[in-house]
């Protein structure tokens, strides 16, 4: 079980690894037109609980930069930043195609979750670089979330099409079937698209304020949920013109999941020293620390259950038709089968680390 390392936040470590870990139970739900639905995606328009999880990620990408590069010594180094990006980006194309092998350069699939993080880590180190305060990111965050809003109310095609915010219409899906290279996800529009990384960097940027703002200022955890309240009702306020959608990833999803996330954390960081040395708090530090290394487990495990046998079946679906013989109702055997699936990633993890076979980039 893995202790808390010096110059870290053990619980912004646990809220990491609790997030990847809700993460592997969205992504591997047996059957998820019969899951339950807030652990399946909206469709469009709507927030589910599945719909927080990549957003919660990129606030928690942002609270934990500057615990490294703020801190006092560290020499910032863009040739590390970029190392770092390039190979989230190419670990994040890499798997894609795993999941889906081809020789047509045509349907590789570019974007994506790893690739999200890499762009969005990407801007927060260079607003970190910029300068030393709060304000800066939060300003940037708050333009970021104004000229996407912009964009998707008056913004038309470059052929004339009018503004919109359905499937596949607007600028916002004009860029993805025009600047995406390879694949493009949904045909028409890509949920980790061009015109929604702006919004998604926006996530990162309130992580750096915030954490920034709390070590600055020493803010206590009340002061910090509030915080998250207050994002929280300005992104419902902003529902009636931009509705909450993550694959657009409007305005108002950005702040209402990072109020959301800012709340559960300074929950967690009130509670930590009551728990943070209980057993299951360590284990969720430790899946924290491992975080990649415990995403792209998951993901090789899609890879292989996605294989289809000769009969024309894929692993997965005789796997769970296996499971579904138990009789359970089917919401509850399609989450039965996630938890064994993240279950089944958690176990690799102890003989990886005990090898050395942890991913830092």
């Amino acid at each position: 079980m893995s202790r808390p390392v010096a110059g870290r936040d053990p619980s912004l470590d646990s809220f990491r690894g609790l997030d990847v870990l809700l993460m592997i139970l969205v992504n591997v739900q047996g059957n998820p037109d019969a899951a339950f639905a807030m652990l399946t995606h909206a469709d469009w328009n709507g927030l589910t609980f599945a719909d927080l999880v990549f957003p919660v990620f990129l606030l928690i990408v942002g609270l934990s930069a500057p615990l490294a590069l703020d801190k006092p010594g560290h020499v910032f180094s863009w040739i590390a930043i970029c190392r770092r990006v390039f190979l989230l980006f190419l670990i994040g194309v890499v798997l894609s195609w795993l999941i889906r092998p081809t020789l047509d350069h045509e349907m590789i699939r570019w974007s994506g979750v790893l690739q999200r993080i890499a762009i969005v880590y990407l801007v927060c180190a260079a607003v970190i670089l910029a300068r030393r305060s709060a304000i800066l990111p939060m300003v940037i965050a708050i333009l970021l979330l104004l000229i996407h809003s912009w964009m998707l109310l008056k913004v038309g095609t470059p052929e004339g099409g009018a503004p919109g915010m359905k499937p596949g219409e607007g600028i916002s899906g004009w860029l993805d079937q025009n600047l995406i290279p390879g694949r493009v996800l949904r045909k028409t529009w890509e949920p980790e698209g061009v015109l929604s990384t702006l919004t998604a960097c926006a996530n990162g940027l309130i992580g750096v304020a915030v954490m920034r703002w709390i070590k600055g200022r020493d803010v206590g955890n009340s002061r910090l949920a509030l915080a998250g309240f207050a994002m929280l009702a300005a992104g419902l306020a902003l529902t009636p013109i931009l509705p909450l959608n993550k694959n657009l990833w409007t305005a108002s999803f950005a702040l209402v999941t990072c109020g959301i996330g800012i709340i559960f954390w300074a929950w967690l960081r009130a509670v930590w020293p009551y728990i943070g040395e209980s057993r299951l708090a360590l284990w969720t530090v430790s899946l924290g620390q491992a975080a990649l290394t415990l995403y792209v487990v998951h993901t090789l495990l899609i890879a292989i259950i996605v294989r289809k046998l000769p009969g024309g079946e894929t692993i997965w679906d005789i796997s769970y038709q296996g499971l579904a013989r138990a009789g359970l109702p089917a919401p509850l055997t399609s989450l039965l089968y996630a938890v064994i699936a993240a279950a089944l990633s958690c176990a690799v993890l102890p003989c990886l680390k005990r090898r050395g076979w942890v991913l830092k980039v």
